[in-house]
């Protein structure tokens, strides 16, 4: 690996200017799910070095246990030595995949910090809910190894800088806000806590101890990827099956990539409309978040606000 610019591609080296703000941090990369090819985790790293930014591998990223990055001991020793290395400012997953059930409930939680974001998205979600249950930082994110994806579009590279630049400003404390799309339901204003992720992984959750819970006034953001629409269904019965819907304020639906629908993105909504309704519960669509290039940073378990079809969040 080498830190000489000239040797990045062009979509790499926008990357790479797109994190430069983060120059100087150190940032702990983790496989605490799906395993991960050595040359995405190579590229991942030079983009890194070259945005300036000081990133540590964990011993046990590169292993494989089957279609697992490694163990469930070996990925757990990787996430507790994460968030206990020196002057750590972040800890980003390097992929989703599956696996994050299997080291949940071994988490050691008195070893992780309150004020380190764990950093990832799909499966991680898993993850970013258990967190946020005990007050820990999180970031529903794209992933570190999104920074090595080879043979886009010159708009999908856009997207994907843009993604990534969203998560360098929400690691730099600042707020955004999205245009959403009002599918049904009440247009009054709304306010809760966001959290959500990958609709198959939440739902897969649902009856054990790692299952997502509403606790308080809630704004629920999914997306997914690869899914059938009936599986899709089955996921939402699920999990709207599982949850304390009183504290359901809105639900926010970003991408749906590679998901076989009959009406695209308007089939879905028919489905979630049907189920909402009764509950007097708003629908919104088009959320920046996803499987795909469109894959925006936001603050999982922080408090936000839905007004004029704009879902904003404040500064910490």
């Amino acid at each position: 690996m080498t830190s000489e610019r000239t040797e990045l591609s062009a979509p790499l080296a926008r990357l790479a200017d797109t994190l430069r703000p983060l120059a100087g941090q150190r940032i702990a990369l983790i496989a605490p799910a799906g395993g991960v090819k050595d040359e995405r985790i190579d590229t991942a790293l030079t983009v890194l070095e070259a945005a300036g930014i000081d990133a540590r591998l964990g011993a046990h990223a590169r292993d494989h246990h089957r279609y697992l990055a490694g163990t469930a001991e070996a990925r757990l020793a990787d996430l507790h030595w994460a968030f206990e290395l020196d002057e750590v400012a972040a800890v980003w997953c390097l992929r989703g995949g599956y696996g994050s059930a299997h080291i949940v409930e071994q988490i050691d939680w008195s070893r992780l910090p309150n004020n380190i974001p764990l950093i990832g998205f799909s499966d991680i979600s898993t993850l970013l809910e258990a967190f946020r249950q005990r007050g820990k930082c999180a970031i529903h994110g794209p992933v570190a190894t999104q920074l090595a994806m080879p043979g886009e579009t010159a708009e999908q590279q856009d997207q994907r800088t843009a993604s990534m630049a969203s998560l360098a400003e929400l690691l730099q404390g600042r707020a955004d806000t999205w245009p959403l799309t009002r599918a049904a339901g009440p247009a009054t204003p709304i306010a809760g806590q966001l959290v959500g992720g990958n609709l198959t992984t939440l739902a897969s959750l649902a009856g054990t101890p790692a299952a997502l819970r509403l606790e308080t006034d809630s704004i629920l953001l999914l997306e997914d990827v690869g899914e059938a629409e009936f599986r899709l269904e089955r996921s939402l019965h699920q999990l709207l099956a599982s949850l304390n819907l009183d504290h359901l304020r809105a639900v926010c639906l970003g991408r749906f990539t590679d998901c076989t629908l009959a009406d695209g993105i308007n089939s879905l909504a028919a489905i979630w409309q049907e189920w909402l309704a009764p509950l007097g519960v708003p629908l919104y669509m088009h959320a920046a978040t996803g499987h795909g290039t469109v894959n925006h940073a936001w603050p999982y378990g922080r408090w936000a606000h839905i007004r004029d079809a704009q879902l904003g969040w404040a500064s910490p």
